[in-house]
């Protein structure tokens, strides 16, 4: 997008203030996100952090999970191998140092691989799936003991091609449950596998008392999910190949399960690799994205707020379009700005042979869309040059600055590692902990406000192509300089709520340990945003304390050359107003002038 498109907004509402005078805080927000779009949101730290993997065959990449192994606050790293084997790093809170967890041998080509407390006993244990194998978990005896339960837990060691797996306790019996996506061909069982948790590491097979045991193909990944807001946890289940359409098996309240994609607008026929969810536009329900093939196109639907969905309709300029192969979908607020931007791992359906493989498939980026009010870029600042085809992709705060980073377990010897660059905005980051849900607080909902709703995340495990995030919910914050409140919708049925509370730190809530009441911004004066033209203006406000923003009106940046925004019609109009210096351009040289003018009362 160009500068001075941006700078036209400016324009606008310094042209608009009808009299009043732009505070100095919220120009420089407004500066702050002129120029923050013009620099690399990431710089690569692959060589310094020197994350071994050697992954460099397969088929259809290996998992990647950034979750906290060892319960000791910081993001760690588990790496699987298209030869079985199985990468474990520990954070540290500047990098990453090899850990030996001293597991079996088991030479097969390892998929997904999830870190939850299936038992309930505080310390995080391991599943893992295999193409052409039997899925493996292992339970934590503590202190990262690992005792191999495959044979005796109740989850089928019957060779399948597993791919995607997800925990969620779709029954809150306060035990996460298990689904396991299979990639099955006519020589397979035609089934995908769904255990419920008994409790102390064992498992029983329900597949076939539910839908999900219905002769289904070639799926990817399964993500629980909760998209009409009803408390109960439902399945979104995506199939590859266009003659195969996805499913969302929706629960009842007597437990039950039935296919309701044809009426929520999701039974889409395409190519589906991966299922991907977030609050992209803070109206407080998920969406959804949907990585695919080469012809259709990847798929943003977008909720309606009761479950329905349509495709997204972008405005001008706007566009999530990726018309390439692609996997992992990964949301995060990669600048903490409050809006999630994503980013789409991109590679081809075949065997990896590394490095020959460069040599008979063109060398294809990945893609980062960033969001901007709700409104989407890619960014093409050039900071995934490396040759490199990706598969699976984490996010994580490694180096516990505030900043998501990310981590690619790409084809190659070294896995890529994205380190966020800080700014000014502000940031909160939440770890649950059950007590009468499961542990985890996987099923969990987070919501975090700001004069409004600032974020809303479900918590998740396993949630988006053979890849785990942070256990650590982030939140990023803007400008904001305070929280009005935190609350959280357990499984349980427990709302804990959580008031006043102060940006840039790290939060571990505990169920049951909420207060419960009205928000005392209710009972009398409270700061927030008091600029009547700003997306996020409190009328009740009674002091300016700097949040104020801009980002709804991405619109007017959209606006091309020789146009800029007339806001009594909301349309791009022919027009040059901003043109202070007479040049016929929008340019640095009009930003000077308005500068020069800051702070000058304007007439009435």
């Amino acid at each position: 997008m160009l500068h001075a498109q941006k700078i036209a907004t400016l324009f606008n509402l310094f042209q608009h203030s009808q009299g009043r005078m732009l505070s100095a805080t919220l120009l420089l927000g407004l500066l702050t996100a002129l120029t923050s779009a013009a620099q690399a949101p990431f710089v690569d730290v692959s060589n310094e952090l020197d994350i071994w993997t050697d992954h460099t065959g397969g088929y259809l990449g290996a998992g990647l999970s950034m979750a906290d192994f060892n319960s000791d606050g910081l993001d760690d790293l588990s790496i699987a191998h298209h030869m079985g084997e199985l990468h474990f790093y520990m954070g540290d809170g500047v990098g990453f140092t090899p850990y030996d967890m001293e597991l079996p041998d088991y030479p097969n080509e390892a998929k997904c691989i999830l870190w939850a407390d299936v038992d309930n006993d505080g310390d995080q244990d391991l599943f893992i799936t295999y193409r052409l194998a039997a899925n493996k978990l292992y339970i934590n005896q503590g202190d990262l003991i690992m005792t191999d339960v495959s044979a005796e837990c109740g989850i089928d060691q019957t060779m399948r091609r597993s791919y995607g797996a997800c925990f969620g306790d779709y029954d809150n019996d306060g035990l996460l449950d298990l689904f396991i996506a299979n990639y099955v061909s006519g020589q397979d069982p035609p089934f995908n596998e769904f255990y419920r948790n008994l409790g102390g590491g064992n498992f029983e097979e329900v597949t076939f008392d539910f839908p999900m045991g219905e002769p289904l193909h070639q799926n990817f990944q399964g993500q629980w999910v909760d998209f009409d807001e009803d408390g109960l946890l439902d399945l979104n289940l995506i199939r590859d190949r266009l003659c195969f359409e996805n499913k969302y098996y929706k629960q009842t309240e007597a437990g039950n399960f039935f296919n309701d994609a044809p009426d929520m607008g999701l039974d889409y026929s395409i190519n589906a690799m991966c299922t991907a969810t977030t609050d992209f536009d803070r109206d407080n329900d998920q969406d959804l994205y949907i990585s695919a093939g080469l012809f259709e196109g990847n798929h943003f639907a977008v909720n309606d707020g009761t479950g329905v969905f349509e495709l997204h309709n972008p405005v001008e300029g706007d566009s999530l379009t990726v018309n390439l192969t692609s996997w992992a979908g990964t949301w995060f607020d990669m600048d903490n700005d409050g809006w999630e931007d994503l980013h789409v791992c991109t590679g081809f359906s075949t065997y990896t042979i590394w490095p020959g493989v460069f040599e008979n498939y063109p060398y294809i980026p990945d893609k980062f869309f960033h969001n901007e009010g709700g409104v989407f870029y890619e960014d093409a600042s050039g900071f995934f040059d490396v040759a490199a085809l990706s598969f699976a992709a984490v996010t994580g705060d490694y180096n516990l600055d505030g900043f998501p980073d990310l981590v690619n377990n790409h084809v190659g010897v070294y896995a890529q590692v994205l380190k966020a660059i800080p700014n000014d905005n502000g940031w909160i980051k939440i770890r649950l902990e059950g007590t009468v849900s499961n542990r985890d607080g996987i099923g969990a909902k987070i919501r975090v406000y700001r004069n409004g709703l600032l974020g809303y995340h479900m918590t998740t495990c396993g949630e988006n192509y053979l890849g785990q995030n942070s256990r650590w919910e982030h939140f990023g914050l803007g400008l904001a300089t305070g929280i009005d409140s935190i609350t959280v919708h357990w499984p349980s049925g427990i709302l804990d709520k959580y008031y006043n509370l102060q940006p840039n730190q790290s939060l571990v809530f505990l169920e049951g340990e909420g207060e419960s009441g009205p928000n005392p911004c209710a009972l009398g004066a409270c700061s927030g945003c008091t600029y009547p033209e700003a997306c996020n203006f409190d009328s009740s406000a009674t002091e300016e304390d700097g949040s104020c923003d801009f980002s709804c009106l991405i619109q007017q940046w959209a606006c091309g050359d020789g146009l800029i925004w007339d806001e009594a019609i909301a349309q791009c109009v022919p027009s040059c107003s901003a043109d202070l210096n007479g040049d016929e351009m929008v340019g640095v040289e009009d930003l000077l002038l308005l500068l020069q003018a800051f702070g000058v009362p304007c007439p009435d």
